[in-house]
């Protein structure tokens, strides 16, 4: 995963929920700049329980 200027919190969540397992998901979320990484975080776990048609 690239830390380029265009890359948004959202283009790493989105990146990171397709992942297939969740070593490749929290390897990634590590790599997701520290300022943005708690959102990140919150992001990728609204969009699993979204998907999982839980509530976060």
């Amino acid at each position: 995963m690239s830390a380029d200027l265009g890359t948004r919190p959202r283009h790493y969540a989105r990146q990171i929920v397709a992942l297939r397992s969740k070593e490749e998901r929290r390897a990634a979320l590590e790599n997701v700049p520290a300022e943005w990484r708690d959102l990140v975080r919150t992001h990728v776990e609204i969009a699993w329980n979204h998907q999982k048609g839980g509530k976060a």
